[in-house]
């Protein structure tokens, strides 16, 4: 080598020195949180290397942690082209897409980084926190389990899997691990959030309450704690909380999300202050909100319920013969908001009994995997199962055996509360005839406006946030359980919210022997059961029942005439 090559190669070797002392320093200043200083040496190091993968990435993480997505997006696809086989930028990659409800891009993103690197922490905890997202418990679990083996020490990875036990039904476990790590990482936010969580499931509700009091007055301006904060009756608001929440329904930059979490917020501060207009705009304010992210389309849903009902007076040949089974289960469904919650905490508190909450296995194991809007497909694919008697004995095989993850040995039976499962009561009556199945109704106006003023999870009930279009629905599924009763006529008990409350001992005692089961005085005080709930209505059914929610919607008559209309049409 001469002279001149020595020097060439001594000036590459001292650039590219100085290339990974700016990314060094900068990647410094990010974990510091002094972003415009990382800013600066990412740029520099891009100045001079534009397809630096580490640079590239690290501005992406960069701008995600301050919320600007659509930059950090744009940041990590060029990582992604500068390197194809860089897992990381696929794993950011795909929380951007999960950030966004893009659920296939996002999933197809962490497999793509997972066939790279099957041991990357980040992508494993990512999927975790995917099928969590879900609501797919078992998958959650397994890939938080996974994680957790290969960075036992890893408090994001012990997090992660604290919470997939929570939805597996796990709580004391989760309860433990999660105050061990708030003890350990005082600070961490998440932490404290997912355990002021698990405490409410638990029914600890001063617990929860503590957490939430402490963080929402260090900071105010935590959405999340927000929330919580309002829902408590026993908390007031300063004027400085609601004009800054306010301030934010009219800024451009604040996503369409957080708006719709903060009028659902002050719908209940509002109703606690027994401030109906008040309440009512910002109820009004905040559906139009969500219901803009995506129509829903009635139309497909009316050929779909049509259609179920076509399937089932077709296939009624194809019962399957009684078999007896140590856990029977017990259908608990009708629309969401009717009592489903109320109705299992009643059976759940009898020694024979046990709650699974909602499940949906049922859904998963007919080829339908959704009960709400499922595609053209997997109808087809349902329909074609019910004409062979062997894929129908798959299907109950395959829910038996998911269900049996839950209960305890001494239970006869577990209650499956997945509302929607009225849509599929023909297959249940053909594939589980010693099931018990329980369609829980109220009061129409009642359902519907308590379904208007639920925020549900991610997108999962878009049709109850219009209201033409919810009353509209509720009558498609009166007319789809017209049909089955009709059809099953005494197979099905009907519990009436309404006189559940005025009666409940008879009608109680009447949901017991239905089941086939001895009278136990413990179901009249299911507010003292202290399983999980994970439902909206997890604070009312750890109280004695009472009358508070017949004719609610009469407070806000003024801002539902559309629904009242349609229902009564």
């Amino acid at each position: 080598m001469n002279r001149h090559e020595r020097r060439k190669n001594k000036k590459n070797i001292q650039f590219s020195q100085k290339v990974s002392k700016d990314l060094i320093n900068g990647i410094k200043f990010h974990t510091n949180k002094d972003y415009e200083n990382a800013k600066i040496l990412y740029n520099r190091v891009l100045n001079s290397e534009p397809l630096n993968y580490n640079a590239l990435r690290h501005l992406g993480i960069l701008y995600q942690d301050q919320h600007n997505y659509r930059e950090a997006y744009e940041y990590f696809i060029k990582a992604v082209k500068a390197n194809t086989n860089g897992f990381e930028a696929l794993n950011n990659l795909g929380t951007i897409h999960l950030h966004n409800k893009s659920y296939d891009l996002a999933l197809k993103c962490f497999k793509r980084s997972l066939e790279i690197n099957n041991k990357y922490v980040p992508t494993i905890n990512n999927l975790a926190g995917y099928y969590h997202k879900k609501n797919e418990a078992k998958k959650s679990l397994h890939f938080a389990t996974q994680a957790l083996e290969l960075q036992p020490d890893n408090p994001m990875a012990q997090n992660q899997y604290a919470k997939a036990l929570i939805i597996n039904s796990k709580l004391e476990e989760a309860i433990e691990l999660l105050e061990k790590l708030n003890k350990q990482f005082p600070e961490n936010d998440d932490f404290k959030f997912n355990l002021s969580s698990a405490y409410r499931e638990i029914g600890e509700f001063n617990k929860a309450n503590e957490i939430t009091i402490k963080e929402f007055k260090k900071n105010y301006k935590k959405l999340h704690y927000f929330l919580s904060f309002t829902s408590n009756k026993e908390n007031t608001l300063e004027d400085a909380h609601i004009n800054y929440y306010d301030s934010l329904l009219d800024e451009e930059d604040v996503s369409s999300d957080d708006k719709t979490v903060i009028c659902h917020a002050f719908f209940g501060y509002f109703k606690n202050l027994k401030n109906y207009k008040k309440a009512g705009e910002y109820l009004i304010r905040g559906n139009l909100e969500q219901y803009s992210k995506k129509d829903f389309n009635l139309a497909n849903e009316k050929k779909y319920f049509q259609r179920i009902r076509e399937i089932f007076s077709e296939r009624q040949e194809l019962l399957i013969e009684k078999q007896q089974k140590k856990q029977v289960p017990i259908f608990i469904c009708g629309m969401p908001r009717s009592g489903t919650t109320l109705c299992e905490q009643i059976l759940s508190s009898h020694s024979k009994i046990d709650g699974a909450g909602e499940l949906n296995y049922l859904a998963e194991s007919s080829g339908l995997n959704k009960l709400i809007s499922p595609d053209s497909k997997n109808i087809k694919n349902l329909e074609r199962k019910l004409t062979n008697k062997k894929d129908l004995m798959q299907i109950r095989k395959n829910y038996l055996e998911l269900l049996g993850t839950h209960g305890k040995e001494k239970s006869s039976f577990i209650c499956d509360k997945m509302p929607h499962n009225f849509i599929l009561i023909g297959l249940i009556k053909q594939i589980f005839p010693e099931a018990k199945v329980i369609y829980c109704k109220r009061n129409p106006i009642d359902n519907c406006f308590s379904l208007f003023s639920h925020k549900f999870v991610e997108l999962s009930h878009q049709y109850s946030y219009d209201q033409r279009v919810l009353a509209k629905y509720y009558k498609l599924h009166v007319e789809l359980m017209n049909f089955y009763q009709k059809m099953f006529n005494n197979g099905i008990f009907v519990l009436d919210n309404e006189e559940l409350v005025n009666n409940q001992e008879s009608i109680s005692r009447s949901l017991i022997s239905f089941c086939g089961l001895k009278w136990e005085n413990s179901c009249l005080d299911f507010h003292k059961n202290k399983r999980q709930v994970r439902t909206a209505s997890i604070e009312q059914v750890r109280k004695p029942i009472n009358k508070k929610s017949i004719g609610a919607w009469k407070k806000y008559e003024d801002f539902l005439q559309q629904m009242v209309a349609e229902i009564n049409s």
